[in-house]
């Protein structure tokens, strides 16, 4: 191959990886990415205490901002700051099952993904998620703090 074939090759390799880069989605570009994403994430943390963070910017505005208020009081009861991602418990988490099938439903910024296991009947669950500019989030349903 002549020199400047090489070089065309090279080119025409990396153009190819470019578009490839570029068409490839965020995981958390879909609702049921972003449960995935967040279960992952979940399930980590009992051998990685700095997953705590990372699944605390997985949860939507409302989980957020109920773990913000969480974290508030804590400060001041306990005269420290407390990060709002550390009212979340590492390694205390676990599926009830082994999610098998994914199905969302998107109502604008809403989404309800109804995770199934291997008995559908039996292992079901329904997660709500909201979309926001980084990709979909999970709202983890906590009580009123």
């Amino acid at each position: 191959m002549s020199p400047t074939g090489r070089h065309g090759a090279a080119l025409v390799a990396a153009i190819a990886l470019a578009v490839c880069a570029c068409n490839h989605a965020p995981r958390d570009a879909t609702p049921e990415g972003a449960v995935r994403m967040f279960i992952e994430e979940m399930e980590s943390s009992a051998d990685d205490f700095t997953a705590m963070k990372r699944v605390y910017e997985l949860l939507g505005p409302t989980s957020r901002a109920n773990l913000s208020e969480r974290a508030r009081r804590a400060s001041q009861l306990q005269g420290r700051q407390v990060k709002p991602w550390d009212m979340l418990a590492p390694g205390l988490f676990g599926v009830a099952f082994r999610p098998k099938v994914m199905r969302s439903t998107v109502v604008g910024d809403r989404a309800t993904v109804d995770v199934f296991g291997e008995d559908p009947q039996g292992e079901h669950a329904s997660i709500v998620c909201a979309r926001e500019a980084g990709g979909w989030r999970v709202e983890a349903g906590f009580p009123e703090p």
